[in-house]
């Protein structure tokens, strides 16, 4: 039998020290909570339809050039509504192209404010199915069976778009208080920006209370769009609903400072917007047939706008010819390439002859040396083009200078068998003919002479309103 002093005396090997301390420990300790991860994904392939309805406020300055290295400032105050119901399509690629969607506007308006001159945009009634497409340089919309005008584009492409903000959600489950940085091309694609220099962006969740996430965000980003110098920050917050996988929430404050360029004036503004996303009982006229009609690859004349100047013609424009002016006796059209000016087109009506009849050749000829006057070089070529609907279009390239500068001038006289007529004269630096790339001549065939429109009725007085 051992004693006590027995007992005292006997040795515990060390590791068996270490086990008892060991257990010891984890049997007084309570062990740490697992942070809880959520995740945030709207399914790729996602067949519900969802309505969105928004808000758009820009304020600011908008400034244009007087003259070199001075510019006019102007207040701007835009008020945008719009509603849709809207589908995901299936993406093209990777990155931005993975974004598609369907829309049917239901409402796209905005009142536009420059220094106290109000107008009043409205979208379409024949273009309320848009197909919306995510690009890195932004969004691009156009409508399936005809074509946009400019107008319209500039109207429903607002900033803070339902669908590239699907790619600020992470790509992993994350906690309350992680911070993630999205992937570079999405700040890009989110602001519209054609060249980059510099952006950073991130995004952090910041709560999540019974089912419902805010996720915040912030970024910034430089470089050039429509070949301007801009710099563009962004910041706000989104709410995703948990329990049923989507953004149903977004406030958005994009503020931007762009130079003026060589189709649109600067602009120092700030917009606001605020929009909100439900899942709607029915998809409306977005049915699964719809979706299967639309082509997966969108052809380039798809892209085309329909450019209409008050003379009752229609041009196709591709999207690298901008609307710089237009006037009731002129539009001016402008194509970039890259970003940089490669020429200008001036389009204006000339009088009507008699049906089947129309200026001739010489007569034009000596229209542009009289307009030259000692700009003009030489008249390089002359010619006609074949049309197969009755068209007359004479073409005539011009060698001149222009402030010291070779330039060509390509003029084009069109004339159609009622006998009225329409007029082209496009500005190229001679260095930059080949980059031209007889892109003047593909407006020129485009050129559709519509029936005019009926003259409005006058109202006339009831009698008893008659000054006696």
């Amino acid at each position: 039998m051992f004693s006590l002093s027995s007992v005292s005396d006997v040795r515990i090997p060390g590791f068996l020290c270490l086990a008892l301390v060991s257990l010891v420990l984890s049997a007084s300790a309570t062990p740490p909570a697992l942070a809880e991860t959520y995740e945030f994904r709207e399914p790729v392939q996602d067949a519900r339809t969802f309505n969105v309805n928004s808000t758009v406020r820009v304020k600011g300055q908008l400034e244009t050039a007087i003259k070199t290295g001075q510019a006019r400032s102007l207040a701007l105050d835009v008020d945008g509504k719009f509603q849709y119901l809207e589908r995901r399509l299936p993406g093209t690629g990777r990155d931005a192209e993975a974004f598609r969607s369907l829309r049917y506007y239901e409402a796209a308006t905005a009142t536009i404010d420059v220094q106290g001159q109000k107008t009043y945009a409205r979208g379409s009634d024949k273009h309320r199915l848009i197909v919306a497409e995510g690009t890195l340089e932004g969004l691009s919309l156009h409508a399936p069976h005809s074509h946009l005008q400019p107008s319209e584009v500039e109207l429903l492409n607002s900033p803070g778009d339902s669908l590239p903000v699907l790619a600020l959600l992470p790509q992993s489950d994350v906690e309350v208080g992680e911070v993630w940085t999205p992937d570079r091309w999405v700040l890009q694609s989110l602001t519209g920006l054609e060249a980059v220099l510099k952006s950073e962006l991130t995004c952090q969740l910041d709560s999540v209370e019974d089912q419902l996430a805010t996720i915040s965000f912030k970024g910034s980003i430089e470089g050039a769009t429509v070949g301007a110098q801009t710099e563009i920050t962004v910041k706000g917050k989104l709410q995703f609903r948990l329990d049923h996988n989507y953004i149903s929430q977004l406030e958005l404050q994009q503020t931007e400072k762009r130079s003026v360029g060589s189709i649109s004036p600067g602009m120092k503004v700030t917009a606001d917007v605020n929009w909100t996303r439900s899942i709607a009982k029915a998809p409306g006229p977005l049915t699964d047939e719809i979706l299967a009609s639309i082509p997966l690859e969108t052809s380039p004349e798809a892209k085309y706008l329909s450019f209409e100047p008050p003379w009752d013609i229609r041009l196709l424009l591709p999207r690298d010819w901008y609307v710089f002016h237009q006037t009731g006796q002129v539009a001016v059209l402008r194509l970039l390439d890259k970003g940089s000016l490669v020429s200008q087109a001036n389009i204006s009506k000339i009088p009507t002859m008699k049906a089947g009849e129309h200026t001739t050749e010489e007569q034009f000829q000596q229209d542009i040396r009289t307009s030259l006057g000692d700009k003009l070089v030489e008249i390089l070529k002359a010619e006609n083009l074949s049309t197969d609907d009755g068209r007359f279009i004479h073409r005539v390239t011009v060698a001149g200078k222009a402030n010291d500068i070779p330039v060509q001038w390509i003029y084009y006289l069109c004339a159609a068998p009622s006998g009225r007529q329409i007029s082209f004269v496009f500005t190229v630096d001679e260095k930059l003919v080949k980059e031209l790339d007889n892109r003047d001549t593909d407006i020129v065939l485009s050129l559709e002479f519509l029936e005019p429109k009926p003259a409005p009725v006058q109202a006339t007085p009831l009698d008893g309103n008659k000054r006696k």
